[in-house]
């Protein structure tokens, strides 16, 4: 009978482990109904353990560091979406655009194409600073979004907001760009000198935008963070926490590997190891590091394995080198497009793999676990298997 071993990927715990194995058992008993599915959960013994502390001090009452509190919950939006503070502000306003004189609009878009020669403007940002900053300012024009509101913002003067936006995509196209980091100095210097360029801003213009704009950064950035820290690493700790330990030291989980093959393949029947993510990492270095005859089929879903060989980063295989003569099984490659950590192997191994594209039907990051609640995987190692069999 062959029987297959289920390596988990990171994180995975006793609880989350079992449910896995439960309907992956089902899932290919539906398929190959005479394979048996035994476990291998490497997780609980030898996976990074938890720290005792997260090592943060006690939270400070609130006070002084409230505004700056704030602001930093508000770029930390913007710099994921420049059109964060800008788009509340449009809202707020209820301005009819089609009511705003031609020429204030006009005013307005001049005055941001106009930004990389102004003087004070020029002379924060420099001259390899202009070349970025024209193109952001001509990325923001071009954004339909922001073009729409050019009207409403034009009318209602919220300058401030606009110079945060600008700075904004000003830092994108820098940074992205592999330019010097921009300080927390300069970008707020930036942000204030684009809003005087532009006439500066009206008394009160956008103050209930800004209130708003804080409160809903605030519920995901910082502070939040900060206050719930112990928990959330509670959470990400073993993904992110396996991943370091097995590259620091996994030895101990291949050795593990090929004794539970070892045990598997007592009966004298054939074994497959089916690894999800750094399982299936684990698994493909085991399957390097030794001799294991008995493993007919390699099976890694959703595996980094292509990435970090391409990177010369895995531990018992380097970059260029031929696989060895002893890993004599047959591989099947299984990935959702979708998922970013899933990767194709056939590229990398020509010839040696066999790669299968699935759809799980789920976005990323969800995608990354989706894989056992896909017929198609099923499919897919069910015809692998036969194969290896002939």
């Amino acid at each position: 009978m062959t029987t297959i071993l289920y390596v988990h990927g990171t994180g995975v715990r006793a609880e989350r482990y079992a449910a896995d194995l439960e309907r992956l058992t089902k899932g290919l008993a539906d398929e190959l109904p005479g394979v048996a599915v035994e476990p291998c959960p490497w997780g609980d013994v030898l996976g990074v353990r938890r720290p005792a502390s997260d090592g943060m001090p006690p939270e400070t009452a609130a006070g002084a560091s409230d505004e700056a509190d704030r602001r930093r919950a508000v770029w930390a939006r913007l710099y994921d979406d420049p059109l964060y503070e800008t788009r509340l502000a449009v809202l707020d306003a209820g301005v009819d655009a089609s009511a705003v004189p031609p020429r204030v609009v006009k005013r307005l878009e001049s005055g941001l194409r106009g930004l990389p020669e102004h003087g004070t403007v020029r002379e924060r940002v420099g001259d390899e600073g202009a070349a970025a900053l024209r193109r952001a300012v001509e990325e923001l024009l071009a954004d339909e979004e922001f073009d729409a509101a050019l009207p409403a913002l034009a009318v209602t003067k919220v300058n401030d907001l606009v110079g945060r936006a600008v700075t904004a995509q000003y830092i994108a196209v820098r940074e992205g760009a592999a330019g010097p980091l921009v300080t927390p100095a300069e970008r707020d210097d930036l942000a204030q000198e684009v809003a005087d360029a532009l006439g500066g801003t009206a008394l009160g213009a956008g103050r209930k935008a800004l209130r708003t704009g804080w409160r809903t950064a605030q519920r995901i950035a910082h502070p939040a963070v900060r206050r719930y820290r112990h928990q959330i690493l509670e959470r990400s700790t073993p993904a992110a926490g396996d991943i370091l330990l097995y590259q620091a030291r996994g030895k101990p989980v291949r050795t593990y590997l090929a004794e539970r093959v070892a045990e598997a393949a007592a009966d004298g029947g054939p074994v497959v190891l089916l690894g999800h993510s750094l399982g299936g990492i684990a698994s493909f270095e085991t399957l390097v590091a030794a001799a294991l005859p008995q493993v007919r089929l390699l099976v890694s879903v959703g595996s980094q394995i292509p990435y970090l060989y391409g990177m010369d980063a895995l531990a018992s295989h380097r970059y260029g080198a031929p696989l060895p003569g002893h890993f004599t099984a047959d591989w099947l490659n299984v990935h959702d497009p979708v998922d970013l950590l899933g990767f194709p192997a056939e590229p990398q191994f020509p010839g040696r793999v066999r790669d299968v594209a699935v759809d799980t039907r789920e976005p990323f990051p969800r995608a990354h676990g989706a894989y056992w609640a896909t017929r198609e995987v099923y499919q897919a190692i069910a015809a692998a298997i036969e194969r290896s069999a002939r």
